[in-house]
């Protein structure tokens, strides 16, 4: 009977090569993957809970219509953002926003930093979603602008 050392190391080595093949599968699986969806949308805020002069630490929620290039109104969404660095000139925020359109919900995170009231946009991570979007990944571009959010997203299924 092998010792108790002999059967720890090769427990360890089966689970760390099960590791290894299960992350390289992964990795594979989205190698020429061609199923990206670009979305674009205009959120229009109808509530906003956000502080004038927030600090860090500070939480807000907003709410938002949404539409698609030709104004047709396809569904809505729900942001919670967090301020993480804040003075009287500039915020840096990390929101969560999870956007609900008719086939499903689509989640994003990221951390965007403004200053004033000027536009601007940062880049969203997709992380996951609901419905026809429930195995979304990818990536896109948020414009906030000073009474509408633009969202250009890359979903990968």
């Amino acid at each position: 009977m092998p010792s108790a050392t002999a059967r720890s190391a090769a427990t360890l080595g089966v689970l760390a090569a099960a590791f290894t093949l299960s992350f390289s599968a992964s990795a594979v699986a989205d190698v020429g993957d061609e199923d990206i969806v670009r979305i674009k949308l205009i959120g229009v805020p109808t509530s906003d809970t956000a502080p004038d002069y927030p600090v860090p630490g500070d939480s807000w929620t907003t709410y938002l219509h949404l539409y698609d290039a030709k104004h047709k109104f396809v569904g809505d969404g729900g942001v919670r953002c967090t301020a993480v660095e804040a003075d009287r000139h500039r915020l840096t925020a990390q929101c969560t926003r999870v956007l609900r359109l008719k086939g499903g919900e689509i989640t994003l995170h990221d951390m965007i930093s403004r200053e004033g009231h000027r536009p601007v946009t940062a880049k969203t991570s997709i992380s996951g979603g609901t419905g026809i979007y429930n195995d979304a990944e990818g990536e896109g571009y948020i414009t906030q602008e000073k009474h509408r959010v633009v969202f250009d997203l890359h979903v990968d299924d």
